[in-house]
């Protein structure tokens, strides 16, 4: 259990910025705020193999709905999510719901690599150029190792004059006082438990009321990006018999997940698969699993297979998750042909992302 007293000390301690150039006045003046909640596993609420329904985006919202605030929330997570699957899913999960503001959680599910840099800088740039842009506030959490992205979010964050939260430098001290111990927070690696989550919901309801108390301010232009974000327009293609994009007879089947729920099924049976379209950006996404009947394909790209050019659907890491590659990388746009040839087993194909 964390004591109240505890809780209030992280959740002060791990407050950073408010940010600057926030229409707070009509942000909080909303008779219905709609929060967009976007990250990982612990976003999700997963816990001890299993999802918890009431996880630290329901408390916050219950938060704000007992402080008089009607809330609606939307939420895009899911364990092992990464940036440029959250990217692909935006338009549909989060834009589409019309977000007041939006909350990335992604410090834990990032690498510090520049891919990983400009995945999330591409994500935030497609929140923050939506017709009606949302405010985006960074949530900066860490695993029991001390993993983090908080270097380059920190800057980013700046960088774009957001409000953010860093748990480390609330939870950090506590710990080495030895008033609390990682598992009153959560498991072995990063999941919290049921008093974690309250010191998360805790940790926002914090910022935003700092965000409360800012005074009214015009929106700040958009800078320009602090890194890269060549995939800020990314869109997807959908499993469909009728893509107009989409040559094959692989059939469209169902898929047991929240964000996808329909796949392409390709193996030998069915055939290959080949997408032609114009576009700078091209990504394949697919299923990953340890389950036998998930196999590999070749992939190629105008006829030249790529240098790493076999796609593994099979692993021991994979539970029915999301993998992508980007096949195509370029500076302008032109048309490209991507194909897929099956080698063994199933290779489900989730859709393609593409930015023209």
């Amino acid at each position: 259990m964390i004591p109240d007293k505890i809780r209030a000390e992280i959740a002060a301690n791990a407050f950073c910025s408010a940010g600057s150039g926030i229409p707070t006045g009509k942000l909080f003046s909303k008779k219905t705020l709609t929060i967009g909640f976007m990250g990982g596993s612990v976003t999700q609420g997963y816990i001890a193999l299993h999802v918890q329904p009431y996880a630290y985006p329901q408390m916050l919202a219950d938060d704000l709905q007992q402080q008089g605030c009607a809330v609606q929330t939307v939420l895009c997570a899911e364990a092992g999510m990464n940036c440029v699957s959250a990217n692909l899913l935006t338009d549909e999960r989060i834009l589409a719901s019309h977000p007041d503001l939006v909350f990335l959680e992604f410090a834990i599910n990032e690498t510090t690599l520049k891919p990983s840099v400009i995945a999330f800088e591409s994500l935030l740039r497609k929140l923050l150029t939506a017709p009606d842009p949302p405010l985006v506030c960074l949530f900066i959490l860490r695993s029991t190792n001390g993993y983090s992205c908080e270097g380059f979010m920190t800057e980013i964050a700046e960088h774009y004059h957001l409000p953010y939260t860093i748990l480390r430098k609330g939870l950090d001290p506590v710990l080495k006082r030895g008033d609390l111990q990682w598992q009153d927070y959560a498991d072995e690696e990063s999941h919290p438990n049921a008093d974690g989550h309250r010191l998360l919901a805790d940790c926002l309801m914090y910022l935003v009321r700092q965000l409360r108390m800012q005074p009214d301010s015009p929106a700040l232009p958009l800078p320009e990006p602090w890194l890269d974000a060549p995939y800020t327009k990314l869109k997807m293609i959908k499993p469909d018999p009728d893509c107009p994009f989409v040559q094959t007879n692989c059939p469209v089947i169902p898929n047991p997940h929240q964000f996808y729920p329909v796949v392409w099924a390709v193996n030998a049976e069915n055939g290959g698969l080949e997408i032609t379209v114009s576009c700078r950006i091209l990504a394949v996404f697919y299923l990953v699993h340890r389950l036998p009947e998930f196999g590999s394909c070749e992939i190629a790209v105008d006829g030249v297979p790529m240098k790493k050019n076999i796609l593994q659907s099979n692993s021991i890491y994979g539970w029915g998750n999301e993998n992508h590659v980007f096949a195509v990388q370029a500076a302008d746009s032109g048309v490209h042909t991507v194909s897929l040839k099956p080698l063994d087993q199933n290779f489900f194909v989730l859709g393609f992302g593409i930015c023209e």
